[in-house]
Parts: C-alpha cells; sequence; structure tokens
C-alpha cells in the first residue's frame, strides 16, 4: 500500500466503519432488549472521526489491519456474549443483522455484477492485497464466486464460536443487502456464493 492516503484508504476504512455500524447497532437493540441500554458497550467502538484525523500515516497499512482485527474480534465476542446470555438468540441475531444489510442496501435496480461490487465495496474481507474473492462463472443474469480463504473464522473460534456462525450471519447480512433488487443469494457452502436474477 501507499505511503499517502488514497481512495483505496478511504475505501477500506468505510468498510471498516459499516462494520463498527453493525457491531454498534446489534449491541445496542441487545441491550435494550435485555432492560439494560449499556450492556454491551465494551464490543462498541464509537471513535469513527474521519480516517485523516485517526490514522498513523507512517503506518497505514498496519494501521488499517488493526482496525479490521479489533472489528472482527469485537463482532464475534458481542455475539458470543448475547449467546452466552441467552442460548436462543441465534435466530433473532441473524434477523437483526439482516435487517442492518437492508438499511445498506445495493440498488435496487443492480445487475448481479454491480450487486458483486457492492458487497466489494461495504463487507470487510481482509486487506485488499489479500485477494480473498475469486469469480469462478459470470454471465448477464448470475455471478459465482468463492472465499479462497476464510480470514474470520479464527476470530470465532477464539470468541468460543464456531466460523460457521459467521457465515450464517454474513448471509444474512448479505441477503438483507439485497432486500430492495429483484436478485437472490445462494451459498452452496459457507465459502461459495451464487448471485443471480430471481425466477
Amino acid at each position: 500500500m501507499s505511503l499517502f492516503l488514497g481512495p483505496i484508504h478511504h475505501w477500506l476504512y468505510h468498510k471498516i466503519r459499516l462494520q463498527e455500524e453493525l457491531i454498534t447497532t446489534l449491541a445496542e437493540r441487545e441491550g435494550a432488549r435485555s432492560g439494560d441500554s449499556g450492556k454491551y458497550e465494551t464490543y462498541v467502538n464509537r471513535e469513527l472521526r474521519p480516517l485523516e484525523e485517526l490514522i498513523d500515516t507512517d503506518n497505514i497499512h498496519g494501521w488499517l489491519q488493526a482496525r479490521i482485527h479489533d472489528a472482527e474480534s469485537r463482532y464475534a465476542a458481542l455475539v458470543a456474549a448475547i449467546l452466552k446470555e441467552d442460548s436462543g438468540a441465534k435466530s433473532r441475531i441473524e434477523d437483526e443483522v439482516f435487517a442492518f444489510g437492508a438499511s445498506n442496501a445495493a440498488p435496487a435496480e443492480a445487475s448481479p455484477a454491480e450487486a458483486y461490487r457492492f458487497y466489494g465495496d461495504n463487507l470487510v474481507n481482509g486487506m485488499p492485497c489479500d485477494h480473498v474473492d475469486r469469480v469462478t462463472e459470470q454471465a448477464e443474469d448470475h455471478i459465482a464466486w468463492i472465499l479462497d480463504q476464510d480470514l474470520h473464522g479464527d476470530f470465532w473460534i477464539q470468541a468460543g464460536q464456531s466460523p460457521e456462525l459467521y457465515y450464517a450471519l454474513r448471509l444474512a447480512e448479505m441477503r438483507g443487502m439485497l432486500s430492495g433488487t429483484r436478485l437472490e443469494l445462494l451459498s452452496p457452502s459457507e465459502m461459495s456464493y451464487v448471485l443471480k436474477e430471481k425466477a
């Protein structure tokens, strides 16, 4: 990465901020539900000033990578804490994550390729140099891709949860983002996806 702030750094920070907003939304909703609005505040990072006010310009790549790891680990820890309080909360959390995705929806007229790019522009998936996504098939009415590596699972294992839970929540968020479109998202396995027009 460059030694100077450029569009790619702001693009990545946007994705981090959206992840932080998901954590905050989930923490606030679950806190309110429990009757203790601050119950999960420890998992929230409210320091979301503009990038140029926060970043260590002597270590741009390292700073961004650390922020991604921090957000990923707090998300896993938050979900683990909620499930510790209520072991049956998984479907409720999925619904909340879907609703968050719907509040950050892809454009209604997005094509499969455009929606795929929308995911890339909004979902944390490592650093750009990780090249996680690999398109395996593409046509006008669909696009398919796989994740060549799992950059998320370790955070969930460290939180005492399974990587499968992360991918279930990720799928809920992704489907929420499509809720206003004519598209649907299939996931033949937790690291493969098919985005296509609805029949």
